[in-house]
């Protein structure tokens, strides 16, 4: 999922066709004092309520709203750690905290306008690898005890080759993590796998 945060004291240019995009959570903050938005900016964002959150500050103060954004992030982080978080604000006060949060391996960046905004990661919501290629991927690691990868690398390889042409590595990392979640194998020290299938 894509979490884009935008700093509307800062940049008051919003691009309305990232509002309602699939696979991306929009959030607008407004400081205390902007009382009025464009009503085609309205318009669009009741358009795509569910996916929409207006949060507009009550008392304004020196970097009032970098600390409510950085609080959002921080919510959204929490609730959707592998998912893409995108700050759309000049303020170069955010660059700390966009460090801390990639040195624990979490997707941000900060972007100066919607122009250079780009969505990573799938299209779509992230979902589970079809339910027939984890059950076919369960039962043939139960067929083969003796000849399973012992790296998660060689595992990659394998299911790749498993998966057949449509089956991409993004797939097959997703298939591997829906293993793990399901108890099926762990990895270990140097990624060794284990399985408990």
């Amino acid at each position: 999922m894509n979490h884009v945060f935008v700093d509307f004291e800062n940049v008051h240019q919003v691009d309305l066709a990232v509002i309602g995009s699939k696979a991306v959570c929009f959030m607008l903050l407004l400081g205390a004092r902007q009382t009025k938005l464009d009503a085609a900016l309205v318009e669009k964002l009741m358009e795509s309520a569910a996916s929409v959150q207006l949060v507009r500050l009550t008392s304004s103060g020196r970097n009032a709203l970098d600390f409510a954004l950085a609080y959002y992030v921080g919510r959204a982080v929490i609730a959707d750690p592998t998912g893409y978080f995108h700050i759309i604000s000049k303020d170069t006060g955010y660059d700390p905290l966009i460090e801390h949060l990639r040195n624990r391996q979490i997707h941000v960046r900060r972007h100066d306008d919607f122009t250079t905004l780009t969505f990573s990661g799938p299209p779509k919501p992230p979902s589970a690898p079809p339910e027939d290629l984890f059950t076919r991927v369960v039962d043939h690691l139960r067929k083969n005890t003796t000849n399973r990868p012992k790296r998660k690398k060689t595992l990659v390889s394998h299911l790749l080759a498993f998966g057949g042409k449509t089956a991409t590595e993004a797939d097959v990392m997703k298939l591997i993590e829906s293993l793990r979640k399901a108890g099926h194998l762990s990895l270990g020290d140097k990624d060794a796998v284990t399985y408990q299938v």
